[in-house]
């Protein structure tokens, strides 16, 4: 017994490590390169923004975002319309990390300002 169990861990070893060479299908190197491919040209991913404000009237919030860009010119605002309201979110971070630092700048001055996940721009 104490030979036939010493035997099958022996066989059961070496079954575990004889794989020696991995050989990858041509279609599969194809397929990644087409992903690789349709990443680069994408324009956007999923990121964060922060939200300003929100509002029904699209005056206010054009005014927010002209006094936004006077305080903040490096990040790029977009207005919304999603009816019945306008909402204003600013940036294209890639994390939610990068938000929270420009977040504690921005809620001085707007203080409602929040993190929301968002489809951002590709630079």
């Amino acid at each position: 017994m104490k030979y036939l169990s010493s035997l099958f861990f022996l066989l059961f070893c070496s079954g575990v490590f004889a794989q020696d060479n991995v050989v990858q299908d041509s279609s599969i190197t194809r397929l990644i390169n087409k992903y690789n491919e349709y990443t680069s040209k994408r324009e956007t991913t999923d990121g964060y923004r922060i939200q300003i404000t929100y509002t029904d009237i699209r005056e206010e919030v054009y005014k927010s975002k002209a006094g936004l860009y006077k305080q903040f010119p490096e990040l790029a605002s977009y207005v919304e319309y999603e009816p019945p309201y306008y909402k204003l979110r600013v940036g294209d971070f890639k994390t939610r990390l990068d938000a929270t630092y420009y977040l504690q700048q921005i809620i001085v001055y707007y203080t409602g300002a929040f993190i929301v996940k968002d489809k951002i721009k590709v630079k």
